[in-house]
């Protein structure tokens, strides 16, 4: 019998969990407008952001991609753009990628229409309308192989390579068994452990993927600098690692220990169903905003040290790897694996948990992210050298 979870099937045929009606600039110029047009009507989700104008044509044309893909992703029914209009990020390019998905696409441009208020003013108009469609909306069964399931980390500590990940990975493993997808994300977290990967990758072509794509990174980072902390943050020595080859062998448990059957660019969409490689840094914000916009529907986040993270279109389900953390900020996370290392628990017990919890998501339940109001939101920019700037 096929295992379903309650979602939204969409006009193009995707799957979504969420209803949004998601207002969202093309420039960070627009992000007044956004906000009072969120702020009069509040059912909408507003996404202001730093981005959008850039003589960089490499970091233009990332950025375009990345928010039409914020725009496309599954959980948005709907969604206004707004423009200044004049900036490097075309607001009819956006609207192009969005609209392939069949769903409503309206557009605002603060100069053609004489100002923030006329723009305010229609805006909300526009967002009571979108809302009232959404609201027509019902859920419906809808196969566990449908899902896309995003992992990060972020603020880990000695444990999180011993119970959260882990019980991740066995959670990452029970959802490609039933045919979905989950996306590893970070490549800088790969670092010193990308063998443990490759020798699990489908195919040769895949393993050089992933190996050219660690290497790249490397070099990047090199670019930047050295450091005498191998690139961990303070709040990593804190938690008890001591560098980044040890947070990476912890960091890569998340995928748990099926094959890699693609990798994938920053921000683009799978192509195949099961573990899949995303190209993404080790900044939180930016790397789960490149699984959003790579088609996932809700994202799962270890952490030892505690973080409030979400976002703006995916549900984030966090999971401490310590129980200190949990009871600390229970109002941000949402599951203990620490109870693996007590032993109330095994890596099964807890991964299974976890999974149950992925299901409970995609059916309507409210993460602790997003009952709190966290929709953290950034992009990943290249610089015209090819480089990622940090």
């Amino acid at each position: 019998m096929t295992k379903t979870f309650m979602g939204y099937r969409n006009p193009d045929g995707t799957v979504g969990i969420r209803n949004h009606i998601v207002v969202l600039p093309t420039v960070i110029c627009a992000n007044s407008v956004v906000q009072q047009i969120e702020k009069q009507v509040p059912e909408v989700i507003g996404i202001p952001h730093t981005h959008g104008c850039t003589l960089d044509p490499v970091s233009n044309q990332e950025m375009t991609a990345v928010l039409g893909a914020i725009g496309s992703n599954p959980n948005v029914a709907g969604i206004i753009l707004v423009a200044l209009g004049c900036e490097s990020v075309l607001l009819h390019e956006v609207a192009e990628i969005i609209a392939k998905t069949k769903k409503p696409v309206e557009t605002l441009v603060i100069q053609e229409l004489g100002g923030t208020k006329k723009t305010i003013a229609k805006g909300v108009e526009l967002a009571k309308a979108l809302l009232e469609g959404a609201a027509r909306r019902e859920r419906e069964p809808i196969p566990y192989s449908e899902l896309i399931v995003g992992t990060e980390c972020g603020g880990s500590d000695s444990y999180s390579g011993l119970s959260a990940n882990p019980a991740v990975g066995v959670a990452s493993d029970l959802h490609v068994d039933q045919g979905g997808t989950v996306i590893l994300s970070e490549i800088t977290e790969f670092l010193g452990a990308e063998a443990i990967l490759a020798d699990r990758c489908a195919s040769p072509e895949v393993r050089q993927q992933l190996l050219d794509l660690v290497d790249w990174t490397e070099q990047s980072l090199a670019q930047l600098g050295s450091s005498n902390v191998a690139d961990i943050t303070p709040g990593n020595l804190e938690g008890g690692l001591t560098t980044i080859e040890e947070k990476s062998l912890g960091c890569v448990k998340k995928g748990g220990s099926r094959t890699v059957q693609e990798v994938v660019g920053y921000g683009q969409k799978p192509s195949k169903r099961g573990l899949i490689v995303m190209d993404t840094p080790g900044h939180d914000i930016e790397s789960i905003t490149g699984i959003a916009a790579g088609g996932a529907h809700l994202i799962v986040f270890t952490t030892g040290r505690g973080t409030p993270t979400g976002s703006p279109v995916c549900p984030v389900i966090k999971v401490s790897s310590n129980t200190a953390c949990y009871q600390k900020m229970q109002d941000n996370i949402d599951l203990d694996a620490g109870l693996v290392i007590t032993k109330e628990e095994t890596l099964d017990s807890m991964g299974a948990i976890i999974y149950d919890e992925i299901i409970q998501v995609a059916s309507g339940k409210q993460t602790k992210a997003e009952l709190s109001g966290n929709r953290e939101f950034a992009l990943r920019r290249y610089g015209s050298g090819g480089c990622i700037i940090y």
